[in-house]
């Protein structure tokens, strides 16, 4: 059985790489591919090499490789995409009919922000593999509104939890490691506090190693892509502060290298929280800006691990939480087997044709239609019809002059004359 894995960054391909042994002891054999999702560089060799992938993956535009057929020769796919691009995906596979391959969707990390946004974007999967409890309850409530059947959703856990993090025997006297959010915070002023704060923090605990991990560094690429990445925010606020503390390094290490030798973990809502928490690092979750819910602390709420700079203190106390990890932080170690035996077994029946009423979610088919007789079906799957446009405006139409004769009529009626 061909199971084809597809992803579009790095976190995605990192998590298909994860997956893919499970459905190889399944007896399948596993391909992967890289799907266009964007004109800018997506990933880069030095990170396809980090995760590895030494051998070449080929890249593929998902309208021609369901247009052509080719996808058809596969048994299942695991899609492991972003939005727009598992978008793309749904509507293509309707013109297979049922010679379509079986859809398991999965997602990369936590689902921190616009969770109903994605949701119902994967509601035509067969499988769409969840991160936790509250996840699967939300997407189950999201179907039963709109009349559909939320049987496809699956508690399968935070996919990056499979790799394991084994905690080396001195890393309780380890670094304080703080692990950037690409667009959490979002805005220059935000994130330049967040640097200075960091480096006040290592000015604070002269004693104590800190780590920056920003999200990318050099020619590395992600998903989502920050108007003001950390590192050079960070040293120009130790200028200002007097100079670079001897305790602060920026590092490009893998997290789970680092959670392996980390005293603690901090961070400003990010998957890599729910790593630490599952390694048992420490986890403190930055709290100075604020309930938005853009930045996905929401997700926090109740884990009791929120913290402002002003409140951090080493070594950290309390655990998180133990009935708000039940609930939204998944094992996914406990299912992937079964999970992928499940899998393989529903591949092996006939398959539904994908239609756009498990769509619905998303747009009505009316709304669909309405859009895509207006613009086409690519602007409708990329959202081009989301930008704002410019109203249009009635068009003035100059005075025309105005003939001596009339022009002497009406100078008459206005004196009465006429």
């Amino acid at each position: 059985m061909r199971v084809l894995a597809l992803a579009s960054y790095d976190s995605f391909l990192n998590v298909a790489g994860l997956i893919a042994p499970y459905f190889e002891r399944a007896g399948c054999t596993v391909e992967f591919a890289l799907v266009a999702a964007r004109r800018k560089k997506q990933i880069s060799d030095t990170q396809l090499q980090r995760q590895g992938f030494a051998s070449k993956i080929r890249w593929i535009d998902i309208e021609d490789f369901c247009r052509s057929g080719e996808i058809a020769g596969y048994d299942i796919v695991l899609s492991c995409l972003e939005g727009l691009s598992t978008r793309r995906l749904m509507h293509h596979l309707i013109q297979l009919g049922s010679g379509r391959p079986l859809v398991v969707s999965a997602y990369p990390g936590l689902v921190l922000r616009h969770a109903y946004d994605g949701f119902s974007m994967r509601t035509g999967s067969d499988l769409l593999w969840l991160n936790c409890e509250a996840d699967a309850e939300a997407y189950r409530s999201m179907c039963a509104a709109f009349g559909l059947d939320g049987g496809n959703a699956r508690v399968f856990g935070v996919g990056a939890l499979l790799e394991s993090v084994t905690r080396e025997p001195s890393a309780e006297s380890g670094p304080v490691v703080f692990f950037e959010q690409a667009v959490i915070p979002r805005y220059h002023d935000e994130r330049e506090f967040l640097a200075e704060q960091l480096v006040l923090l290592a000015k604070r605990f002269p004693q104590t190693q800190f780590a920056v991990k920003p999200r990318t560094m050099g020619k590395d690429a992600a998903l989502h892509r920050s108007w003001h990445p950390i590192e050079p925010l960070i040293k120009a606020s130790a200028v200002r502060l007097g100079g670079w503390p001897g305790n602060l390094s920026l590092t490009s290490e893998k997290a789970s290298v680092l959670l392996s030798k980390a005293s603690h973990c901090l961070t400003v809502c990010s998957t890599v929280a729910a790593e630490a928490i599952h390694a048992g690092v420490p986890t403190a979750i930055i709290g100075d800006f604020g309930a938005h819910d853009d930045y996905g602390l929401q997700y926090f709420y109740g884990s009791g691990l929120i913290r402002t700079f002003a409140e951090l203190d080493f070594p950290l106390e309390g655990k998180p939480d133990a009935g708000w990890q039940a609930r939204f932080i998944g094992d996914p170690n406990r299912t992937v087997e079964e999970m992928a035996t499940e899998s393989v077994r529903l591949a092996r029946l006939e398959r539904r044709p994908m239609t756009e009423k498990p769509l619905r979610a998303e747009m009505s088919p009316e709304l669909r239609a309405y859009l895509t007789r207006g613009a086409g079906p690519s602007s409708v799957l990329s959202r081009a019809y989301q930008a704002r446009k410019k109203q249009t405006r009635w068009l003035r139409i100059p005075a025309l002059p105005l003939v001596p004769r009339v022009t002497s009529a009406i100078a008459a009626l206005l004196r009465g004359k006429g």
